[in-house]
């Protein structure tokens, strides 16, 4: 590997990497001064993405989703933000992978690891926050059922819920709060909340105060059944996902098995592996594994999400 080659690599990782740690570090600082300003600058300040109508072309939509999973995620960064970090972590470990074995394809797949990481990382934040938020809504359905027997408005209600509930649903509804402060339409401020927290219990909700609003009706005693519906919905799922644990343990350990043995033969026995390389037949061979490997682990959890 030439000295010219070297120097390009390492100053487009360097660069990545600083220009991701100045924004990670302008989040930080100057997000969280900007977060304890007036409610106006800060719903200014939210990505509007939730609200956009679906993209149309191919590109559009991968970057309408990327964007949804960051911000769903819970975390802090934006979504460039949060692109960058990964593609300095991709250019890292490429960068490290290359340097160490002199090899591009080792270069590629430390590039892939280090790209699919920070990916995996969020996908996993995504479905713990909303296991969270589904587990805390029969709660918040309970305070507005209680607060509307009470005498109070739906407004209200939210508006409790906002300053009382805590955890995941507690930014949203300040959200909510929020808009219906600033004059926007009830049922754009619950759409716009059921297009933020994507699971079938919110739509339901959403709509149930939609078509309250519009028609009237029972709210309290409709909530209350709603919650009830929605807490046996969560002892089915924990009972399931009880019964499967044997099979998810086994599909991890089964998953785990060829990425684990060809590490140990690459440090170990490396010799063993140099035909996989050097040979088309053996370059066609691994290709076709990692192929398979990954098809196998998405037919797996494919099912095992189902079950669900």
């Amino acid at each position: 590997m030439g000295v010219s080659l070297v120097t390009l690599v390492a100053f487009v990782a360097i660069s990545a990497c600083a220009l991701a740690g100045g924004l990670l570090i302008r989040e930080l600082v100057f997000g969280t001064r900007a977060a304890g300003g007036p409610a106006v600058g800060r719903l200014r300040r939210v990505p509007d993405v939730f609200d956009q109508p679906l993209a149309q072309t191919f590109f559009g939509r991968i970057d309408q989703g990327f964007d949804r999973l960051v911000l769903e995620s819970g975390t802090d960064l934006l979504p460039t933000t949060t692109f960058l970090i990964m593609l300095a972590g991709a250019l890292l470990a490429g960068g490290i992978g290359y340097l160490a074995t002199d090899e591009p394809l080792y270069g590629i797949m430390g590039g892939i690891v280090g790209l699919s990481v920070p990916f995996v990382a969020l996908v996993f934040a995504r479905n713990r926050r909303m296991r969270a938020i589904r587990e805390q809504l029969p709660l918040v359905l309970d305070i507005i059922a209680r607060a509307t027997r009470a005498g109070q408005s739906v407004e209200q209600a939210i508006s409790l819920v906002a300053q009382e509930a805590g955890g995941a649903l507690g930014p949203e509804f300040r959200k909510c709060e929020q808009q219906l402060q600033m004059g926007r339409a009830f049922d754009r401020v619950l759409k716009s909340l059921a297009a933020r927290v994507r699971i079938v219990e919110m739509r339901i909700f959403a709509t149930t105060l939609i078509v309250q609003r519009q028609s009237g009706g029972p709210l309290s005693e409709t909530l209350e059944r709603m919650a009830s519906v929605i807490r046996d919905r969560i002892t089915a799922a924990r009972q399931i996902r009880a019964s499967t644990g044997a099979g998810r343990m086994s599909t991890l350990v089964v998953a785990a098995v060829s990425p684990l043995a060809y590490l140990f033969v690459f440090m170990f026995q490396r010799s063993h592996l140099d035909i996989l390389f050097q040979d088309p037949v053996g370059r066609t061979l691994l290709m076709m594994a990692v192929l398979l490997e990954i098809a196998g682990l998405i037919w797996v959890f494919t099912l095992l999400k189902r079950e669900e």
